[in-house]
């Protein structure tokens, strides 16, 4: 693309290098602008390109085709990213931003209270781990006449440990794992029970 560079353009119209048109003054004897056809050959192939850029062809009876092209080449300002969802492109951009289909998405949760096997998908990026363990119970206290005061003992706090797996860790990533639940804890008057909730980030 060039500017007018005729002899007759006005020179640094708008600028250094930034020729313009001028009408011309007889009265001062200085010559409208003389156009040429390298001119008008790169206006028109420049407009022309955009049309052809958008896969449709040149068609003399309409005069809407640089706005059709435009719309098509480029993303709506009136309803962002809502041409790449009706494109059926969503998957493309997606990966293309380095994100994949359902980067940082809540996929599921998966509990365990017995031990058995986890099967970590390959599209999964991270796992958040919750162990509680719950705590004993409490101890009671018998009266042996009803002249007697007695109270039970309280049971003892349960514990919960919050951990977070990524597939980059050593050993981790897709793959079947064991999870092994502990026996049941037996207290004096009370149990505890260790239970694994797994929550799947993808």
């Amino acid at each position: 693309m060039h500017r007018i560079d005729t002899k007759t353009a006005q020179k640094d119209k708008f600028g250094a290098g930034k020729n313009g048109f001028t009408r011309g003054n007889p009265q001062t004897g200085t010559p409208a602008t003389d156009l040429d056809d390298d001119y008008f050959d790169m206006l028109q192939e420049e407009l022309c390109s955009v049309v052809e850029a958008s896969g449709a062809s040149l068609e003399k009876e309409r005069h809407d085709q640089l706005l059709t092209a435009l719309r098509a080449l480029l993303l709506s300002r009136k309803n962002p990213f809502g041409d790449i969802k009706s494109d059926g492109t969503v998957k493309t951009a997606l990966e293309n931003l380095g994100l994949g289909d359902g980067s940082g998405r809540y996929s599921k949760t998966v509990v365990f209270s017995s031990s058995g096997s986890y099967t970590w998908p390959a599209d999964v990026k991270r796992i958040d781990v919750i162990l509680t363990a719950a705590g004993g119970g409490g101890g009671g206290c018998n009266a042996e006449n009803a002249n007697q005061t007695f109270s039970g003992a309280g049971g003892g706090a349960g514990g919960t440990v919050f951990a977070t797996i990524y597939a980059t860790d050593n050993d981790a990533g897709p793959g079947t794992y064991t999870v092994t639940i502990a026996a049941v804890v037996v207290v004096p008057m009370g149990q505890g029970l260790e239970i694994m909730a797994v929550i799947v980030r993808s």
